[in-house]
């Protein structure tokens, strides 16, 4: 018989309590925001986030749907804060819990409040329940102000309807979008969050791959000094297929030398589960390819058992039939896997020859017949890449993009410690909560913590329009980074065309020099008549060295039609909005925008949707 996830267990007192107080028609819902039952699990955490949360620690705490409360009694504790503010709309259940809680310590207040209501009133919520935040404690010394004085603990529940289009990676995109405005809670400058969410909606807003990276992950990237997974439950790991094993295995190598440099200790049993490999055949067959790392999927586990059953009866002629069936299955997989690692694989080869071309074209004692060594290796690759794709079934080439574009957005200055991904960034690996810390158990959660860069590049750059344009400037930016989600893949090229459609692409490289990183390059026809000047954003020093490879020269032509927008830094997307801003200085309507580029946006989440109030009698 299956064990209730909503037994209580002696070794967590709490869940008796919880079982207890939360009533049976909401037990029989199958969502539910997971409450840490584990005080060693919260133990573990502030260990974690000490470094980043006592370098200035914070002086009140804003919490938000505390729940049962031993996270935020734990949290209390090691920060021991002036005032602690308990919001739970839930009251009915957690009242007697919280209530004991409010009554152990003066620094408590417990607020009876849906937190949905208090979206557009933060600023009066502040004066009435934390009175001493203010701009007094706002450092104003970066071009993003800071508030280190108030923490905040985020607890965000899943959607209690598949009906319900507010998400909680929704609700974080609205607070970041708040952050990027100095807005609602960060009023008085951009505050600490350590939030919880469900597993998949914390990997909306920190995707491993780039072909996952929608709105929610944007806007964090723009302001985030750190962005990273505290803890987590076990991760399915399925995004491995999409990135890549052997990206995803050289990333996790430099998170691990990240940790040791740090001195990072990963407390026993929170070492997250390796994951599981596909077997390698025993069999090698008749074109044998060499094995590929991959991880472990149902399709692998069916092959195994059905290879398995065959060899205890090894006289069964029809087991036998069917184990040869699964082990050809199971070679198909691997040479498809190897394929596609192929593919990926010269055309990364193939952007690093564009690298050396560019090097090579700034050279002053270069001629055109200097790069035809290289150009000659490129169009071999591309050669090689068009007859393999030609011979291979579709389904091999399905991920083949998502591998180059997330080896392109990774390495592409040959370091993880830049890549657009905060994930490929982090400082170290989410510590692993055991299914039986949570209550009801079967649930899945993740802990995220965020703290803003007041020098954020991002905002260096918006800080130099001028306030009364900064409106504009941010609804040009919602309508362009909506269709992340549904078309990241489209060419940037195509995003080009589409705002700039009587611009070449040569004379946006010109404008937008950090274009070039990612653009394909062949030399002019008049190569040897043009200056090999490399030219850097305008404006800027003109005596600073460049590096050709992000910088536009004029003695070559520049192509981003093989380039996908999900590639792009956040700084060169603001740089894209910024130049098509200067083109169009007048007021945008974002619906309109966001269609023109094949986005699905509606005026009411514009917010440009107004209902006429009915006449009543």
């Amino acid at each position: 018989m299956k064990p209730n996830r909503w037994a209580p267990l002696a070794r967590f007192p709490i869940t008796g309590l919880l079982q207890k107080h939360i009533p049976n028609p909401l037990k029989r819902k199958r969502l539910q925001k997971p409450e840490i039952v584990s005080e060693s699990l919260c133990d573990d955490i502030l260990q974690r986030l000490g470094p980043y949360l006592l370098r200035k620690a914070p002086v009140d705490v804003l919490d938000l749907r505390p729940g049962a409360g031993l996270w935020s009694s734990k949290v209390n504790d090691f920060l021991r804060p002036r005032r602690h503010v308990l919001v739970e709309p839930n009251i009915k259940v957690f009242g007697p819990m919280l209530k004991a809680l409010a009554e152990s310590n003066p620094c408590y207040s417990l607020v009876s409040q849906d937190i949905h209501d208090l979206d557009e009133d933060w600023h009066g919520f502040l004066a009435e329940h934390l009175p001493e935040q203010g701009f007094s404690n706002c450092d104003a010394s970066g071009v993003l102000a800071k508030n280190e004085a108030l923490l905040v603990l985020a607890n965000v529940p899943p959607n209690a309807s598949k009906l319900d289009h507010y998400t909680p990676a929704r609700s974080w995109s609205a607070l970041m979008e708040a952050c990027m405005r100095q807005s609602g809670l960060h009023t008085y400058g951009s505050v600490r969050v350590i939030a919880t969410l469900p597993l998949f909606e914390a990997q909306t807003i920190l995707p491993r791959s780039v072909s996952h990276r929608s709105r929610p992950a944007l806007v964090t990237e723009n302001v985030a000094l750190h962005a990273f997974e505290v803890a987590s439950t076990q991760d399915q790991n399925t995004w491995t297929m999409a990135k890549g094993w052997d990206l995803a295995a050289a990333n996790a190598a430099r998170v691990g030398e990240r940790s040791a440099q740090n001195n990072i200790v990963v407390p026993a049993g929170r070492q997250a589960p390796p994951i599981p490999l596909a077997p390698e055949a025993s069999e090698p067959g008749q074109s044998p390819y060499p094995y590929v790392p991959r991880i472990k999927t149902d399709m692998h586990d069916r092959i195994l058992k059905t290879i398995k059953t065959a060899e205890e009866s090894p006289s069964d002629t029809a087991l036998k039939k069917k184990k040869q069936r699964a082990l050809i299955q199971l070679r198909y997989d691997n040479r498809n896997s190897f394929l596609r690692k192929e593919l990926a694989d010269k055309q990364i080869q193939i952007d690093e020859l564009n690298r050396s071309l560019s090097h090579k074209a700034a050279d002053p004692t270069a001629d055109l017949q200097a790069l035809q060594p290289i150009l000659g290796q490129i169009a071999s690759l591309k050669a090689e890449v068009t007859k393999l794709s030609s011979e291979v079934h579709f389904e091999v080439l399905h991920h083949v993009p998502n591998m180059i574009d997330d080896a392109r957005s990774a390495l592409s200055t040959g370091s993880f410690d830049e890549a657009v991904l905060l994930w490929d960034r982090r400082p170290f690996e989410p510590l692993h909560i055991e299914a039986e810390e949570l209550y009801p158990r079967e649930t899945d959660m993740t802990m995220i913590y965020f703290e803003a860069d007041a020098n954020s590049p991002v905002m260096r750059l918006t800080s130099q329009v001028d306030e009364a344009s900064r409106a504009n400037l941010f609804r040009i930016y919602e309508a362009v980074s909506l269709i992340f989600g549904s078309r990241g893949a489209m060419p940037v090229s195509e995003l080009l065309n589409s705002l700039f459609p009587s611009r070449p692409i040569n004379d946006l490289v010109r404008a937008i020099p950090s274009l070039a990183a990612h653009a394909t390059r062949t030399p002019k026809p008049n190569f040897d008549d043009l200056p090999k000047t490399v030219h850097g954003r305008p404006g800027e020093d003109a005596g600073k060295p460049l590096d050709p490879v992000s910088n536009f020269q004029e003695n070559l032509d520049y192509d981003l039609s093989d380039v996908r927008i999900r590639c792009l830094s956040p700084i060169t997307l603001w740089e894209i909005i910024l130049e098509y801003q200067k083109d169009n200085n007048t007021e945008i309507n974002v619906v309109q925008l966001n269609r023109l580029l094949g986005g699905t946006l509606t005026s009411f989440r514009a917010g440009e949707y107004s209902v006429e109030p009915k006449k009543l009698r």
